[in-house]
């Protein structure tokens, strides 16, 4: 696509125009922020890689419980009225109160460290996954189970075999949102609960106003999500072919 292709250029050139007119303090052209990105990633001192590795031991495993709860939670609310009709209130409830004001609550339930900030990024993420994934077993039409039904398809395999294909896309959809809660909610984790990972460089560079080294961990964040989420949908297209969708 030309569009695609020709867009991100020309966003680093528009971003490199603003910051060269721009004052210091307040933003960045983007050559000096790739220039720091370089040079924290080749400079132990920097800590730039160490807080990236904190910060993805957070991420990682607070999303993949998020992913797998998720889509669990989701189905079960899909397939049981009775389930939704228990669940759903406590899902919209959570879904829609802010992670900063569980984190007190948290805190004093688990105490400091890795753990807290992995359910604090599990939180953010389970509800955009579970509410997508409800929403698309609830949509699955009935000329495509019950032929399977007539059949005399179990339920683990109208699950597998129609439920899920035909639910990926809303499951996608939902993996992307909850991603991005999970982006942001880890640099908020680590602001509040101990300053370390990208958030705690984030924090520190911001009190000294160096704002291209404060711009290093908000791109290496952005280029993260980037990367995963063109994962994401290339593992979409590759089980829509499996089941020849």
């Amino acid at each position: 696509n030309v569009i695609v292709a020709l867009s991100a250029p020309l966003f680093l050139v528009a971003w490199e125009i603003v910051g060269r007119l721009s004052n210091p303090i307040f933003f960045a052209p983007v050559s000096e922020v790739l220039s720091e990105l370089v040079a924290g990633f080749a400079d132990p001192q920097a800590r730039l890689l160490q807080g990236l590795v904190e910060t993805l031991a957070v991420l990682v495993p607070g999303f993949l419980l998020a992913c797998v709860l998720g889509v669990a939670l989701g189905i079960l609310m899909g397939r049981s009225n009775l389930a939704f009709q228990v669940l759903d209130p406590f899902v919209t409830i959570l879904y829609n109160t802010p992670r900063v004001a569980l984190i007190p609550i948290l805190l004093l339930w688990l105490g400091v460290g890795t753990v807290l900030k992995v359910v604090i990024v599990m939180l953010a993420a389970i509800f955009p996954i579970s509410v997508n994934t409800m929403a698309g077993v609830r949509d699955v039409s009935s000329q495509l189970t019950e032929p399977a039904r007539s059949m005399g398809a179990s339920e683990r395999q109208l699950l597998w075999k129609v439920i899920l294909p035909s639910t990926l896309p809303f499951i996608t959809t939902g993996l992307k949102l909850g991603l991005g809660r999970a982006l942001t909610t880890v640099i908020v984790a680590e602001f509040f609960v101990s300053v370390s990972g990208l958030g705690g460089i984030l924090h520190a560079t911001s009190t000294s106003f160096e704002m291209a080294k404060m711009l290093v961990p908000a791109l290496i964040l952005a280029l993260m999500g980037i990367a995963i989420d063109a994962l994401l949908t290339w593992l979409e297209k590759l089980v829509l072919r499996r089941y020849g969708g």
